[in-house]
């Protein structure tokens, strides 16, 4: 039988185009950062905001690249697991995953469902809080299990709003800036910019994980790494002036620890005001909150392919094309972790940061090592990083992440001790997993190179060197 040309991976269809990867990436970098950590970087960094934007993003312009060059080489479903699994290390790619699912399930998707009810208030304040995240829980749960097609649209469609609600924040706002609330530049010292910056490139996290949708994304090897050139610098810019206007239309002592709603109620009128707050506001949560459930969800897939977690899970839908069980896993756990952030989100915050960030480190090694280890790969790659950038842009952000991991750490020392406990946790189901498979079925986990990616294998799992 002839395999349609549409059809991806582990029975997932290739159903997103250029415009949907960008939507993605831009719905899932626009949300919680913006909208809830802008006002705490102002009480930071005080008018040096804007430059402090710009700063959080350069280890993910270093970033992007090398998982530019992975999507295009080797587009594929998880690759957030399959890169580092094969290529470096299974017990670290795992490590990589276990650390973002940290992230989601117990910091990001909680986070984002209770920032959405805090917008959504604004027009129903008589609702309970708690009950509307659970609905946003729920709603968003329910669009990902009827596919990622109808997923995708409803993304496209809350997209174009909410990019409307920033320009409109950003075009009534730089008219109104006065130069004096930006002197001094840096008011409270040039070290505060660099702490700044490690809590606002959570608002960066996001674009990244694209990678985990190649099996479904039409001409993945050119896709992914235009995407990624469309969306970072989008995004860039539409940080670094909604900083700009937030501690300029009013002195920044006035911004700071506040959300966005009080320097537009400055020179907005009500109605565009409103838009602004539930238009951007609350469809930058729910952008996020959908993209988190589209790449959440692939995790358990790839994970349970290999067996690492058990194989059921790795079912997919033979209508929908949906990975079901592991949708099912995220809605349910996610529900369950909305009591830690009740009575206050900062540690929801950390834990979704410093889980992004631990996700991240064994992809960038995976990437350094792919012209040594899948050289034949490399060569044909559409997109390559080459030379002294192979390893120098990986480096660079690996020593980004792991600053702002220490300073997330200091600033909640309750988040970085669950981000431990987690991570310790990890290390024994690993181990505990990995016995059980050599007793029971004579699987070891330390094979999974030898799977390959997209019908390749590392040279250095064949025994050879290169």
């Amino acid at each position: 039988m002839k395999k349609r040309a549409d059809a991806g991976e582990l029975g997932l269809k290739k159903e997103l185009g250029l415009a949907d990867a960008v939507s993605i990436e831009i719905g899932a970098m626009v949300g919680a950062g913006i909208f809830a950590l802008t006002g705490i970087a102002i009480g930071i960094s005080g008018s040096a905001v804007p430059i402090a934007f710009i700063i959080a993003a350069l280890p993910m312009v270093f970033a992007v690249l090398p998982l530019g060059m992975l999507g295009s080489a080797l587009p594929t479903v998880g690759g957030s697991f399959r890169y580092p699994s094969r290529i470096f290390s299974p017990f670290w790619g795992f490590m990589g995953v276990w650390g973002i699912m940290m992230g989601i399930l117990l910091g990001g998707l909680p986070l984002y469902a209770y920032t959405f009810a805090d917008y959504f208030q604004v027009l129903f304040p008589f609702l309970p809080r708690t009950s509307i995240a659970v609905i946003a829980l729920t709603f968003f749960f329910l669009i990902n299990l009827l596919g990622i097609k109808i997923a995708s649209k409803v993304q496209i469609a809350m997209f174009f709003v909410l990019i409307a609600a920033l320009f409109t924040y950003i075009c009534g706002g730089i008219p109104n800036i006065d130069s004096s609330n930006l002197v001094p530049l840096f008011p409270k010292g040039i070290g505060s910019v660099a702490i700044a910056a490690g809590f606002l490139f959570f608002a960066y996290m996001g674009a990244n994980y694209i990678i985990d949708l190649g099996a479904e994304i039409k001409d993945a090897g050119r896709t992914i790494p235009r995407s990624f050139a469309l969306s970072i610098p989008i995004v860039i810019v539409l940080y670094t002036l909604i900083g700009l206007v937030a501690v300029g239309v009013v002195p920044w002592e006035i911004s700071a620890n506040q959300p966005l709603s009080i320097s537009a109620e400055r020179f907005l009128s009500s109605p565009l005001a409103i838009f602004f707050i539930v238009g951007g506001g609350l469809l930058a949560m729910a952008t996020t909150l959908n993209a988190t459930y589209m790449y959440g969800s692939r995790y358990f897939l790839v994970l349970a392919d290999d067996e690492v977690i058990p194989k059921p899970l790795a079912a997919v839908n033979k209508k929908y094309g949906t990975p079901h069980w592991g949708l099912l896993a995220m809605y349910l756990i996610s529900l369950s972790a909305l009591p830690i952030g009740a009575s206050s989100l900062v540690i929801l915050g950390v834990t979704a940061s410093i889980g992004s960030i631990v996700l991240l480190i064994p992809i960038l090694i995976a990437a350094y090592l792919l012209p040594r280890r899948m050289p034949d790969v490399y060569d044909k790659a559409p997109f390559r990083v080459k030379g002294l950038w192979v390893w120098l842009l990986p480096s660079l952000a690996i020593l980004f992440g792991i600053f702002f991991i220490l300073a997330l750490g200091m600033e909640s020392p309750p988040g970085f001790a669950l981000f431990v406990a987690w991570m310790v946790v990890g290390v024994i189901y690993y181990h505990a997993r990995n016995r059980y498979l050599r007793a029971k079925k004579g699987i070891d986990l330390n094979d999974i190179p030898k799977k390959g990616i997209c019908g390749h294998v590392s040279l250095t799992f064949l025994g050879k060197t290169s």
